[in-house]
């Protein structure tokens, strides 16, 4: 008996692609997209990587003798990490302004660690697998905000991006917890509103260019030309809202500032958040489910100062004469990021 032909077997997980993740919402169905992404020459030799081998009804081997449903989740799940973890679609950012194709996602053993992890998984636990390449139906803002109130990623060694493991049944908030936005990402991949195939456009955005291709610009809730001061309130911010806050006189190397999620009531989600300690608030670094946006927020307005170490301890004084700092804040609704997938 003879296995599948190479076009068959792709034909027939674009196929279960397609008819399983139809991606509403979204221009092409998770499949069809994959046929985009895929210039027809390349197709052949992908599908020969699909291969499971033979088993005794000359389908495939004995090691994967699952139902053919079975088989074709783990095909599917082995293109979507074959084209998104390549440089056919993988992009990274370097030196503030270079993108190029990220080299270093797609691992040469990507399909040996994936069958060891998924080969023993049902058909839905699999599936869940591939639900990470594509955005949850149902997801809203409260999941955004739900996701960022259970916990930072975990800081430890093994990073979303190339990982042939993740499922959001499970936990995809990992990796890389030391800087702000990573915080976001995380929470915006586990709460279904985007999917790997977005999070993979820039596996290592910094700085102005390549946040504003993830995020766009965003819309302003306190202009940098207005003084924030003791009495200045900020308008509202939407659960589940993005928020960024920077000060123009950080220059380019300072205009990450801080990310954040917005709970709905004044008060915010982040990780390397800036400190507080005081009788009204106390704000830890590494991370925060209840800080207020305007403790948050005061770090970067009010007037310009100097650092002065008293001690152990470190005050900030005033500038004089006195100047305003061109703090900025700005929210993004994450259903209308750019290209959200």
């Amino acid at each position: 008996m003879f296995g599948k032909n190479w076009d068959t077997r792709w034909n027939d997980t674009i196929n279960y692609l397609n008819i399983n993740f139809p991606c509403p919402g979204l221009t092409d169905r998770l499949g069809a997209h994959i046929e985009k992404t895929v210039p027809a020459g390349l197709r052949k030799g992908i599908s020969g990587q699909l291969s499971l081998g033979k088993r005794g009804d000359g389908e495939d081997d004995p090691q994967f003798a699952g139902n053919t449903s079975k088989r074709h989740a783990l095909r599917g799940l082995l293109l979507c990490q074959r084209v998104y973890f390549s440089t056919l679609w993988a992009k990274r950012s370097n030196n503030w302004t270079e993108y190029n194709p990220d080299t270093q996602a797609l691992k040469p053993d990507n399909k040996t660690q994936s069958l060891a992890h998924w080969s023993n998984a049902s058909e839905q636990e699999i599936k869940d697998g591939i639900g990470m390449f594509a955005p949850v139906d149902t997801a809203d803002y409260a999941d955004l905000a739900a996701a960022a109130q259970v916990g930072p990623p975990d800081g430890l060694k093994t990073e979303i991006a190339g990982n042939p493991t993740l499922s959001r049944s499970k936990n995809c908030c990992i990796g890389a917890a030391e800087t702000c936005y990573r915080g976001v990402l995380a929470w915006l991949l586990q709460s279904g509103i985007v999917s790997l195939r977005w999070f993979m456009k820039d596996t290592a955005p910094s700085g102005k260019v390549s946040c504003d291709r993830l995020f766009g610009t965003g819309e302003v809730v306190w202009d940098p030309a207005t003084h924030f001061g003791d009495d200045s309130v900020i308008p509202r911010i939407e659960e589940g809202y993005i928020i960024h806050m920077w000060t123009q006189e950080s220059g380019v190397s300072g205009w990450n500032g801080h990310w954040v999620i917005s709970n709905g009531d004044g008060t915010v989600c982040g990780v390397n958040n800036g400190e507080i300690d005081t009788r009204a608030e106390v704000v830890r670094k590494d991370y925060t489910r209840t800080a207020t946006l305007r403790g948050q927020f005061e770090g970067y307005g009010g007037y310009l100062s100097n650092q002065v170490w008293e001690g152990a301890k470190v005050r900030m004084v005033p500038l004089q004469p006195l100047r305003s700092a061109h703090a900025s804040l700005v929210k993004f609704d994450p259903f209308t990021i750019p290209g959200r997938l």
